[in-house]
């Protein structure tokens, strides 16, 4: 009897541990200055780092993702990335952080980061960092993979102390799925996890996601306009919508 005991004791910490151990995704928003190549450096140097410190088991991927014909939006393009909370730990002190890039691109020293990172600021603003995890996700079929090449992300502020209500009421408007003739592929609810307040500009955010842009406007051409029933009203009350931007995918890493 004590052996089972012991056993259950066991399986009910590493439950807690692996529970505790789940994913969340950083959000890097940067702005591209004008006439240079950080966008392609994106794409290679920046996605080839991305790569090695995912082989050496540093996060889990690396999506990079680019702003659709808004040059009014405050940003560009969009790094996203899941990392497991563990993993976090790793590089929460200098000593952890220089042990992920000795290991992930090993021969570069203190110097050639430096240099690096010079050449680098002299080409794009990071506008904002963010760090989130998903509430739920929602697919047209079960062949639906998300997230797609093209989403429509909106930013939410929701009031302090309305969170759960908030939740529940997006989730209820796809309580039944997404229409099977809906050229969107897919929706997702996310919140974010890093800072709180009622200054904080967004706090939520929704993506409708496409497998097309053509996709996109063929549906935002074709939807009439319309009055908010009594439970989006509702829902109205509780938020704010804050930004809406169109991302593309640029590349996927994992």
């Amino acid at each position: 009897m004590k052996k089972i005991y012991f056993l259950l004791l066991i399986l009910i910490t590493s439950l807690s541990v692996n529970a505790q151990d789940k994913v969340v995704l950083k959000q890097t928003f940067i702005k591209v200055k004008p006439g240079n190549n950080y966008a392609e450096d994106l794409k290679t140097k920046f996605g080839e780092m991305a790569q090695k410190r995912i082989d050496a088991g540093y996060q889990e991927a690396w999506h990079l993702w680019e702003v659709v014909d808004n040059p009014q939006a405050p940003f560009t393009h969009l790094i996203v990335e899941p990392v497991l909370i563990s993993q976090l730990e790793k590089e929460w002190t200098r000593e952890g952080w220089l042990e992920m890039r000795n290991e992930a691109v090993p021969g570069m020293t203190d110097s050639d980061w430096q240099a690096f990172m010079e050449n680098v600021r002299n080409k794009r603003d990071i506008v904002a960092e963010a760090m989130f995890v998903t509430v739920t996700d929602v697919k047209r079929d079960n062949d639906t993979s998300l997230p797609s090449d093209v989403g429509v992300v909106n930013w939410m502020k929701v009031k302090e102390g309305k969170f759960k209500t908030y939740e529940n009421m997006e989730k209820a408007l796809y309580s039944n799925g997404l229409n099977k003739n809906d050229l969107r592929v897919g929706w997702s609810l996310a919140k974010r996890i890093d800072k709180y307040g009622v200054d904080l500009y967004w706090n939520y955010f929704t993506v409708d996601w496409f497998s097309n842009y053509n996709d996109f406007v063929k549906t935002a051409a074709n939807t009439p306009a319309w009055d908010a029933d009594k439970n989006y009203q509702n829902m109205m009350k509780v938020r704010d919508l804050r930004e809406s931007v169109v991302i593309r995918k640029v590349i996927m890493l994992e």
